[in-house]
């Protein structure tokens, strides 16, 4: 038999012309006469009204074999269905032979029958999981790689902590859109990925031509405001001199540099910040909000005495939570990175025989740059993120599901008494109230029942000791005078940290240069 019946014929009656014949003969029409409206046989109509008379019937034909032959009741599947997503938000997720898996050891638990396929395989059929998918709304995706750090950071607590500085820090300079900005930076290679192409049907292996195995990366740095504009980028080149060539094709008004790695630094987050202060005109009289993460180049103290100096109020965000609180990742890198891809594509077909080098990034990213950001992804990505307009509940219950695996009681509200896994309360997962036939049996509420939840648990940390103490970074105001102070600090503790490494190099080589095997080595070398 087929996983997915289909019917071949069109006799019989559906259900819904049985149910308005049956609705007219209640109101005084003969069956013969409704019959014949309807265009159904007689016959049908009366023993559909005669079964509806004793049983109420839910469903007719092959749907009603089909119903009764279920395994798990309507009850039982919806909170087996119910569990399932629960574990799909929280990101450990089950593979279709996990759910299979899962499903026979909840009926197995529960004394269901099942199958002889089940219990000789330890798994639900897959005819079985199919029917289950459609029934239960479910399919099956290809989950984007997220890491821990990412999974766990975005949480409820540091959202909050972030909505509290963002909302004290707009009732204190009461900034208006146009001067709140969100800075960050992003890559861009040589080596495109290519997109779907046309080709004969069955072909294994489909190529497209690239630059190279591994291309070189430039960075680009933007800055974006409430309104919907954005500021000219910057582009990081990796090479260890600046070249007037570098400036070759790229948007009006960018600026460019040179770094050995390509990549971000102190020194060069400063002159975008001091381009920024260019473009914007901002000042104390006139102050602007710039948010932007926690990456080491942005946390400096010559950055924040320039940002002080000119007005500006840095704002950062907690950590490992771009993703979803940054509006430039939220709305407009996305659709930076497809026009990018597309426009290499492009370019390497209409340069055959010739590799993408650094310096035809400019003339790409120019193209890319104009349409993707527009006013409308822009905007887009302050409002889905909160920022503006302002909403602190911007994010439902639902996204903060990944955290729960690491989520603790506050340490400065609990007990002395050391918790653990067990003391944390687990996700409670209820079916609604079951109608099928084997709910008489077997139900939510019945004594011996088995939940998912109990067979397969939400997965939890278990409490343990840090091993060292280390400095959480947290969401900051790092232009405020308390932040500023500990920069400072932090400051000379690391020139002294680095004074000291200093000077142990040169007694280690000076000691080295007054070792007799060392001058005796020098006096036999000629």
């Amino acid at each position: 038999m087929p996983r997915v019946y289909k019917r071949k014929t069109s006799r019989g009656a559906t259900t819904d012309v049985l149910e308005r014949a049956t609705s007219e003969v209640g109101e005084g029409k003969s069956i013969r006469a409704a019959a014949k409206d309807a265009k159904i046989d007689r016959m049908t109509l009366k023993r559909y009204i005669d079964k509806k008379e004793n049983v109420p019937l839910k469903k007719t034909g092959y749907d009603a074999v089909a119903e009764a032959k279920r395994i798990l009741s309507d009850g039982m599947e919806s909170e087996l269905a119910k569990h399932i997503k629960n574990l799909a938000d929280q990101f450990p997720g089950f593979t279709t032979l996990r759910c299979r898996e899962l499903a026979y050891e909840f009926a197995k638990r529960n004394n269901i029958p099942v199958p002889d396929s089940w219990s000789r395989e330890e798994r639900a059929g897959v005819d079985w999981l199919e029917l289950f998918k459609n029934r239960q709304h479910l399919s099956c995706r290809t989950p984007e790689a997220t890491s821990l750090a990412r999974a766990t950071a975005f949480n409820e607590h540091n959202v909050t902590l972030f909505f509290d500085k963002l909302a004290s820090v707009i009732n204190r300079y009461k900034f208006p859109p146009n001067m709140i900005y969100n800075m960050d930076e992003t890559g861009v290679t040589t080596v495109q990925e290519p997109k779907q192409i046309v080709t004969q049907m069955g072909k294994k292996v489909v190529g497209s031509v690239t630059s190279g195995e591994r291309g070189e990366l430039v960075t680009v740095m933007c800055a974006v405001n409430a309104t919907g504009n954005t500021i000219p980028p910057m582009f990081i080149f990796p090479r260890v001199k600046y070249h007037e060539h570098f400036f070759r094709g790229a948007p009006t008004g960018s600026i460019v540099t040179a770094t050995k790695s390509g990549w971000i630094n102190e020194e060069v987050f400063r002159v975008y910040l001091e381009h920024v202060i260019q473009l914007t005109n901002c000042s104390k009289d006139h102050p602007l909000l710039l948010i932007l993460d926690n990456h080491l180049a942005h946390v400096s103290l010559k950055s924040v005495e320039i940002a002080r100096e000119n007005g500006i109020v840095m704002l950062t965000l907690p950590p490992h939570t771009s993703h979803k609180m940054q509006p430039l990742n939220a709305s407009v890198y996305g659709p930076l990175k497809t026009y990018y891809k597309k426009a290499m594509d492009s370019w390497m077909r209409t340069h055959p025989g010739q590799t993408a080098s650094i310096y035809a990034i400019q003339e790409i990213v120019h193209e890319t740059f104009l349409s993707a950001m527009t006013p409308r992804n822009i905007l887009s990505g302050f409002r889905s993120t909160g920022i503006f307009l302002f909403n602190r509940d911007i994010f439902p219950q639902e996204a903060y599901a990944p955290s729960m695996v690491t989520d603790r009681p506050n340490p400065d509200e609990q007990s002395d008494q050391p918790s653990t896994s067990a003391d944390l309360p687990a996700p409670s997962v209820t079916g609604p109230e079951s109608s099928s036939r084997s709910d008489s049996a077997v139900s939510p509420s019945h004594p011996g029942y088995v939940s998912p939840v109990e067979i397969m648990p939400f997965p939890k940390v278990m409490a343990t000791k840090p091993k060292r103490k280390h400095t959480k970074v947290k969401t900051q105001i790092l232009t405020d005078t308390h932040e500023k102070l500990l920069l400072e600090t932090s400051h000379r503790d690391k020139e002294k940290k680095m004074a000291g490494e200093l000077l142990k190099k040169q007694g280690a080589k000076k000691q080295k240069n007054n070792s007799p095997s060392w001058k005796a080595a020098q006096r036999v070398t000629p």
